[in-house]
């Protein structure tokens, strides 16, 4: 399992490859906030393309993500969720709570 994080127009690109679960949460979220507390950025597109699976604490690590970014009016997207990961969105009535692009370039075009 590998995060890996690119930079395109101030906007953060965090690919996950693999699993979303435990043992990559904590050092993601880490990246992630150190990012914003250098206030270098505000903007995440979360590219899922190469991830089947996001647990409790992938949902809750996204979740925070999104306020942080929102608390510093940015702004986080999901891109290329597959339908397993909507699926756990669905069910776990998160759904509504994340913006999902049908892929990178998508989600990088509608970011203001």
């Amino acid at each position: 399992m590998a995060v890996k994080y690119d930079e395109y127009n101030g906007v953060c690109v965090m690919s996950v490859t693999g699993d979303f679960a435990s043992e990559t949460v904590a050092p993601a979220r880490k990246h992630v906030e150190d990012l914003i507390e250098q206030r270098r950025v505000v903007d995440f597109v979360v590219d899922l393309e190469k991830s089947p699976f996001v647990d409790s604490e992938g949902l809750e690590a996204l979740l925070w993500m999104k306020r942080k970014c929102e608390d510093l009016f940015g702004q986080l997207k999901l891109a290329a969720a597959d339908e397993n990961v909507k699926k756990i969105l669905e069910v776990t009535r998160l759904s509504h709570r994340f913006e999902c692009a049908a892929d990178v370039p998508a989600a990088l075009k509608t970011m203001r």
